[in-house]
């Protein structure tokens, strides 16, 4: 899969020690997917290898080429769920 990346999501991949390889695993076998109300855009959230018990949570736009908004590291599966509850992301896988 090829895919382009905003400035901000090379920053924190970069930032967080997180490769492309990574963050192309979690687009192409998510837990879960959603969509974002707000801005229209795909979340996808999965497990981090490199990092056990923590959830990457990738945030891009699909089209004719998927572009990576941003990418997420966290521990806290709280962010997922209040998203969720109050309604900004709607799961969709």
């Amino acid at each position: 899969m090829d895919f382009d990346c905003s400035q901000h999501a090379e920053m924190k991949l970069k930032e967080r020690k997180i490769s492309k390889s990574e963050a192309e695993d979690i687009i192409k076998n998510p837990e879960s997917v959603f969509l974002d109300i707000e801005t229209g855009n795909l979340v996808a959230v999965g497990e981090r290898k490199s990092r056990p018990g923590h959830r990457l949570i990738i945030v891009y736009s699909s089209g004719e080429r998927i572009k990576l908004i941003t990418v997420i590291d966290t521990s806290r599966m709280e962010i997922i769920k209040m998203r969720e509850k109050r309604g900004r992301w709607v799961r969709i896988k």
